[in-house]
């Protein structure tokens, strides 16, 4: 089972997808795209089955601004 890659508090950036980056099924909006956030709450949720059999992957309650918390997956977060 994965784990979470970011922990609450930590500061993490929502990355800009590349030029010819496929954005997939749930991409972050491009309002928050580039911007710093704060990580409220880290954890597994269920998603689609891998190819090994698991459907847990890491997804975090993230704060920007005065924004609602946000839901968003891992492979759109970096370290800030």
């Amino acid at each position: 089972m994965k784990r979470p890659k970011f922990f609450p508090m930590d500061l993490v950036r929502v990355r800009t997808p590349g030029r010819d980056e496929k954005l997939g099924s749930h991409p972050p909006g491009t309002l928050i795209m580039g911007r710093t956030a704060t990580v409220e709450i880290a954890g597994l949720i269920n998603g689609a089955a891998s190819a090994e059999g698991d459907s847990m992957t890491p997804a975090y309650y993230i704060r920007i601004d005065n924004l609602p918390p946000i839901l968003i997956f891992e492979e759109w977060l970096e370290a800030a």
